[in-house]
């Protein structure tokens, strides 16, 4: 039964940091605001220093100045102790950005999320994330499909839509 509870509490988890990825992504605020605990801690690095909650904010608003964002996450290793858990998870982000002259630039960025994890009322909460920064770096303007680029910051985005169907 014990092993049960752990992969249940195991994929509970993994849907959160891909819960996630997508308020990253859509630039929602809320739902990146439901994965972290009230009183949940970030390290960032150079970055951000302060709250989760904070840190979905502040991320997301630089977010929106953006053309689109692609975040990924591999090698999710999580361990479970009753209600307390802790994971590190390989993150890869691609964020294309507004440059002069109407050229476009991405950053890349892969580092590793160290998350201490909590079971509050049933749900699986972030409570302190400690960012390791891996490998970053800028890409220069390349050919793209630029229109390719649709919905990413928009209740409209097609994923809503068909993610709310099943409750």
């Amino acid at each position: 039964m014990d092993e049960i509870k752990t992969l249940l509490a195991k994929e509970a988890i993994r849907d959160q940091i891909y819960v996630y990825c997508r308020a990253l992504d859509r630039i929602d605020n809320e739902l990146g605001h439901s994965v972290f605990a009230e009183d949940s801690q970030v390290d960032y690095g150079p970055t951000y220093r302060g709250t989760g909650r904070g840190f979905i904010d502040n991320m997301l608003e630089q977010h929106r100045h953006m053309i689109c964002t692609h975040h990924m996450m591999t090698n999710i290793l999580i361990k479970v102790d009753g209600d307390k858990a802790v994971s590190e998870t390989y993150m890869y982000a691609a964020c294309k950005m507004p440059g002069k002259e109407g050229k476009t630039f991405t950053v890349e960025a892969r580092c590793r999320d160290i998350d201490n994890w909590e079971c509050r009322d049933g749900k699986w909460l972030i409570v302190k994330r400690t960012v390791a920064g891996d490998n970053t770096r800028i890409i220069s303007r390349y050919k793209d499909l630029e229109m390719y680029n649709t919905s990413r910051d928009d209740k409209n985005d097609p994923s809503y839509a068909v993610l709310g169907e099943i409750e």
